[in-house]
């Protein structure tokens, strides 16, 4: 039985313009606000939480209102329950976006993200929450951003 790596698609009521500024220079507004934005592939994507839970990841995809992917090269994630700190190291996070009449389809696919990790709950439940905000944030102007 092959485990498949997390995803998640939803309809997000603006066009795709709108929803590639929010995933490239945006990502303040609703992920966390201590990250950096992205310009173009080859360009490195920072983000934290709390003290010491961090993500870096190189853009290896970057084709603008289309698609988008990220390649996790650095990755600490501490929180106490977790033995294994650096999962999502070599795993990589792509971004779709097709317009619709809707506005746009948005599909996240986490590559590597399969349920046998021990953070994958968490990150599963983590990714839902964001992904919603970055709905709210589109749609309302008002995410739920990781905070200090």
């Amino acid at each position: 039985m092959i485990k498949e790596s997390y995803s998640l698609e939803l309809n997000i009521s603006v066009n795709p313009e709108q929803v590639f500024k929010a995933i490239t220079k945006d990502i303040d507004k609703w992920w966390t606000e201590f990250s950096n934005t992205i310009d173009q592939a080859g360009d490195i994507l920072k983000v934290q939480f709390e003290e010491s839970t961090s993500w870096v990841m190189s853009v290896v995809e970057y084709s603008p209102n289309h698609s988008l992917v990220w390649e996790v090269t650095n990755a600490h994630h501490d929180l106490q329950n977790l033995t294994k700190k650096d999962e999502w190291k070599g795993t990589s996070i792509k971004w779709s976006i097709e317009e619709n009449n809707k506005g746009s389809k948005v599909t996240l696919i986490h590559n590597g993200l399969v349920p046998g990790l021990e953070c994958y709950d968490i990150c599963a439940s983590g990714w839902s929450y964001f992904l919603n905000s970055l709905k709210e944030y589109l749609e309302t102007g008002r995410g739920n951003p990781f905070v200090r």
